[in-house]
């Protein structure tokens, strides 16, 4: 179990910012299962890989994003789990407007598959 929640921990900390931070868009896809629900604040839902991956590729579009996230409590229960954190994401908008920083809580269900944790759901809001 501890290493389960190691390799989520790792996803949630390092895999994910990374993926977003480089527009990394094979490996951005490659952390979601294939009926993934992606749930942003403001924006519709999206369900499935390609269907992420278009909502993803329209939030780096015009900007970059430098995200830092922390996981404050992470629960395994056989092949399912969830990491409850928090996330702190510098943006950069393309057209030259100043950088600014938006704070985000994010729950995800995590998935295990093949003996690999994917992200199953995930749902992320903007805090003050």
């Amino acid at each position: 179990m501890f290493r389960d929640k190691d390799e989520i921990r790792e996803i949630f900390e390092v895999v994910y910012p990374e993926n977003v931070r480089t527009k990394n868009i094979e490996g951005y896809a490659e952390m979601y299962t294939e009926n993934a629900l992606w749930m942003p604040p403001n924006a519709p839902d999206r369900c499935g890989i390609p269907d992420i991956i278009t909502g993803f590729m329209g939030q780096i579009a015009n900007q970059d994003i430098d995200p830092i996230f922390t996981a404050e409590e992470i629960e395994v229960f056989n092949d399912f789990g969830y990491v409850n954190g928090l996330s702190v994401a510098t943006i950069y908008p393309h057209d030259g407007s100043p950088s600014t920083e938006t704070r985000f809580r994010a729950l995800w269900v995590m998935k295990k598959e093949c003996e690999s944790w994917k992200i199953y759901r995930q749902i992320w809001n903007v805090k003050p």
